[in-house]
């Protein structure tokens, strides 16, 4: 194997070795300090570079760059303090935990609307190939399940096992527990009949592909936030969006060009509200906005923010 590798190499055009050895704490606040940051609590600085390693501090203070190019030596904005990229940092920490707290309720409601389809199929209505258009994707899906399912200790899953050898897989309402809002939304999404999607997203009062969007967009969070990365002035996609809906604040809200996460927030609060939840949601992102003194801008965010999200909050659903 090591052979197949050098020959690989081998046959690549030549580039420069990478040969830079890990700079030191030392090392990196000199780095920061030569672009023009300011080190305003020396201690402090190396306690936080020493449990969090350099990069990830320098992916938090790209919008403190004077220029991203990469042909340009990225120098800080006049006046930039160590403690400003942690500021961010910290908020941003804070975000994920909200909005982990969010998707949570909003996977659970629609697993729910995906389960009662079963009013309509059956109990095991998620195998049958005739209702899904990918016949490939449903198997796939159906073995991911079926290795999960060998995995788990699920209570529900092992009475159903001592009790039925047929079908092979329990009700969806079982099946549904040990699915992610991303391997769920595989089976949603390849329904065959665009009635059962819309039926799963009439309850939201959204076309299909606005939750299509949702659920998209919340299974990058959801990924990101279980590897810690960077999501508050991230880039989220809701291009194939089909805006039908009654509501001009949802339609104003997908006409915005600016693709980072005010969108998906804005979404989240008006789901929220369709499955009954209370204002916490908004009122706790407001709260960490104004703790951190955010600048919203850079989320994407328009000059009426508050009025759009307490426009959702008053919405009559």
């Amino acid at each position: 194997m090591a052979n197949n590798v050098d020959s690989r190499h081998d046959s690549l055009p030549e580039h420069a070795i990478y040969s830079k050895f890990p700079a030191t704490i030392d090392e990196q606040l000199s780095i920061l300090a030569a672009r023009g940051m300011i080190i305003d609590d020396l201690p402090s600085a190396k306690r936080f570079l020493s449990e969090n390693y350099f990069h990830r501090f320098l992916s938090y203070s790209v919008p403190f760059f004077r220029s991203v190019s990469a042909n340009v030596s990225k120098f800080y904005l006049d006046g930039v303090k160590f403690s400003d990229v942690i500021n961010i940092y910290e908020f941003d920490s804070k975000l994920r935990l909200l909005l982990l707290d969010a998707i949570e309720k909003i996977e659970i409601s629609i697993k729910t609307q995906f389960i009662n389809l079963s009013a309509k199929y059956g109990a095991h209505f998620y195998l049958s190939h005739k209702l899904f258009r990918d016949h490939k994707l449903l198997n796939d899906s159906i073995e991911r399940l079926q290795y999960q399912m060998r995995a788990s200790n699920d209570l529900l899953v092992n009475e159903y096992f001592a009790k039925y050898d047929n079908p092979n897989l329990p009700p969806v309402w079982v099946a549904m527990e040990l699915l992610s809002i991303g391997q769920m939304a595989k089976w949603l999404l390849n329904l065959k009949r665009d009635e059962d999607r819309q039926t799963v997203a009439r309850h939201y009062h959204l076309h299909y592909s606005i939750l299509r969007a949702v659920i998209d967009n919340l299974t990058l969070i959801r990924n990101y936030s279980a590897h810690h990365a960077r999501i508050w002035n991230r880039h989220y996609d809701f291009a194939e969006c089909v805006c039908d809906s009654n509501n001009e604040l949802i339609k104003d809200t997908l006409c915005i060009s600016d693709g980072r996460i005010y969108r998906v927030l804005i979404l989240i609060a008006y789901i929220l509200r369709c499955i009954g939840g209370d204002k916490e949601f908004v009122m706790n992102l407001f709260d960490i906005i104004h703790k951190y003194q955010i600048d919203v801008k850079q989320m994407g965010f328009p000059d009426d923010w508050q009025a759009k999200f307490h426009g959702i909050l008053d919405l009559a659903i």
